[in-house]
């Protein structure tokens, strides 16, 4: 069995995304709160642990973005909306991956890979075949396969934010009941909490507001993350991504009837 390459950023991954609120509740099998890590200690560390935990482990994966352009321009009256959500069904053991794409970029999208190819199902119902790039996180001869694929921290790339949001100043809000798993809830608000901007000077001079939301089981395993920047002066007004960690160790995928008719190359 391989295992990912994934560093520290695979934690964040897991995402866990962001939006779903737990049930609370503190019932005699929930763990005790000396079981999770401190406040303190969430920073990119998170994701080395989160990596370990998940390597050739089955899962799924939901992540939504919620993206407001103002159009044109700095336009306070005109809004272009570039929201995307998707959904990742992880079977490694077999090497089978699948990816349901919606949204302003991608469309109405399927993408089925054995981890050296990949199968593609347009929103015109037009097919086509081709090898896995390096960039994709489905090519398990990459270093952006999975985790560290979603997660990136490549220049100029939003997932930077991701990075950005791990290493804020965080406040434990108590253990709860999250989809029937124990987790912290590990909550920030407030652009004061953000570390210094990748860019150089206070995030402040960036950013109008900033929130965060990070769940995490007993085991390091990221279960739920999300953040949230609006930024003061920036074509991209407000930005919400969440990600949300499921059916681990019992996800399995099937191969689409479509794919066998799939041969024309990219």
């Amino acid at each position: 069995m391989r295992t990912s390459p994934l560093p520290a950023i695979v934690v964040i991954a897991l995402l866990v995304l962001a939006g779903c609120a737990g049930l609370p509740g503190a019932s005699e099998n929930q763990p005790s709160p000396n079981q999770f890590p401190d406040a303190s200690d969430i920073n990119q560390s998170v994701f080395d642990r989160h990596t370990t935990e998940m390597a050739n482990t089955n899962f799924t994966l939901a992540a939504e973005r919620t993206r407001k352009e103002r159009a044109p321009a700095r336009s306070e009256n005109n809004f272009t909306y570039m929201n995307e959500t998707a959904r990742f069904l992880v079977e490694p053991s077999d090497s089978q991956y699948l990816v349901h794409t919606d949204g302003y970029f991608s469309g109405n999208s399927t993408i089925y890979s054995n981890g050296s190819t990949e199968y593609v199902l347009l929103p015109d119902n037009r097919t086509m075949v081709r090898k896995l790039t390096p960039e994709s996180v489905f090519n398990e001869s990459s270093d952006k396969y999975l985790w560290r694929g979603w997660f990136n921290n490549d220049s100029g790339s939003l997932r930077v934010l991701a990075f950005v949001s791990i290493d804020a100043t965080y406040q434990r809000e108590g253990v709860e009941t999250y989809r029937g798993v124990p987790v912290m809830r590990y909550e920030v608000t407030g652009v004061d909490a953000l570390p210094g901007w990748a860019g150089g000077g206070a995030p402040n001079s960036y950013f109008e507001e900033f929130s965060a939301t990070l769940l995490i089981d007993e085991n390091g395993v990221i279960r739920h993350f999300e953040y949230e920047f609006v930024w003061i002066d920036y074509h991209t007004r407000k930005m919400t991504e969440t990600y949300t960690l499921s059916e681990v160790g019992s996800t399995s995928v099937q191969k689409p009837g479509w794919v066998a008719n799939t041969t024309s190359e990219a």
